[in-house]
């Protein structure tokens, strides 16, 4: 490459402030996703950040979570414990973004930042390094940049980035964005070619997304040019209205481009997702930890501990195992784990 990133004054800023509920009885209020070893090995947050390394220097990566998860963060990222930033209370990705920028215009006002979720799996990270380079190079004509992930399937759980004309090689100018859409409109999108999955990934320089925060979000623009002067964020930060990014900026810009992403990524949203990540028997069934599967096909059986699990005769299932608790549910219904939890407190205060 013949970008560096000392011409681009890289910075990262990962988000970790989701609590995790979808992936319970792992996911607790105590020990969010990214907290979690979904895949073997390190923690999601883990292997986020080690993912950036070493294009981005361990000073140069802040990471902004509920005020709760501090502690264990500090603990198990090898950067600056005072990049580690606690928010008073979560307010969604706009307010966050906001003061991810505020952070690193006090570090450097020309700053370039990366602004990524601390829980998708992105392989390998040579791809997804050069990637960004690419993108950040492209970002210091003032334009705010997202990646967009090729879409493999109809997918109706992301959002979409509608793609325009080419701005650069690579690199699209996006019309719109469209949020989760129903069966039949994932497979037009699929059909055209002219959509990504929108990865929630950007790359901006700090004063041009201060610049688009003015224009769109002037309530949350003048906090984050207050943080980046020195104001405490501590004392206001609850005070930012709840809204994502996308609704906030993206949408409302018009100088948003997307780029193409050649890596391998997932969101890992859920339990069924596992089965694309991690290693399948041959009837579908994906395993973490101890488990002998009879008659069974499609199931994903995790287990965190030592406890044997068995299963027979069952199909497409979800069998988890972690700490006091267990969830058995068909895959096709586990997007009520959140309603089996609002049960759980009001049975088990």
């Amino acid at each position: 490459m013949s970008v560096s990133n000392q011409n681009l004054n890289l910075y990262a800023v990962v988000m970790a402030g989701g609590k995790g509920e979808r992936f319970w009885p792992a996911g607790r209020a105590s020990r969010p996703k990214q907290l979690l070893s979904l895949t073997g090995g390190k923690t999601m947050i883990e292997e986020t950040v080690f993912r950036l390394f070493p294009l981005i220097p361990p000073e140069r990566v802040f990471v902004i979570t509920n005020r709760l998860y501090v502690g264990e963060i500090r603990n198990v990222l090898p950067i600056p414990p005072e990049n580690v930033i606690g928010e008073p209370e979560g307010r969604d990705t706009a307010p966050c973004a906001a003061l991810a920028a505020a952070l690193v215009r006090r570090k450097d006002p020309e700053g370039t930042m990366i602004l990524l979720p601390a829980d998708h799996l992105i392989r390998p990270a040579k791809a997804f390094q050069e990637t960004l380079i690419s993108a950040a190079a492209e970002a210091q004509k003032g334009v705010l940049v997202t990646l967009g992930i090729p879409p493999v399937f109809a997918a109706t759980g992301y959002g979409y980035l509608h793609l325009g004309e080419s701005f650069a090689p690579g690199f699209h100018r996006v019309l719109e964005f469209r949020e989760k859409p129903d069966a039949e409109t994932a497979e037009q999108f699929l059909r055209t070619g002219e959509y990504r999955w929108n990865s929630g990934i950007f790359i901006w320089r700090a004063d041009v997304i201060s610049r688009e925060f003015r224009r769109h979000a002037p309530d949350l623009g003048e906090k984050l040019d207050l943080w980046a002067s020195g104001g405490d964020f501590t004392k206001d930060f609850a005070e930012c209205r709840k809204i994502s990014i996308d609704y906030a900026v993206m949408e409302k810009s018009d100088c948003v481009i997307a780029g193409d992403a050649p890596f391998e990524w997932n969101d890992i949203g859920s339990w069924n997702s596992l089965r694309t990540v991690l290693p399948c028997d041959k009837n579908g069934n994906a395993v973490s930890g101890n488990a002998v599967l009879m008659e069974s096909s499609g199931n994903v059986v995790f287990s965190e501990d030592d406890t044997l699990i068995g299963v027979i005769g069952m199909k497409d299932t979800a069998v988890i195992k972690s700490g006091d608790g267990v969830l058995v549910c068909p895959l096709s219904c586990e997007q009520k784990v959140k309603q089996l939890l609002q049960m759980l407190k009001k049975e088990y205060k």
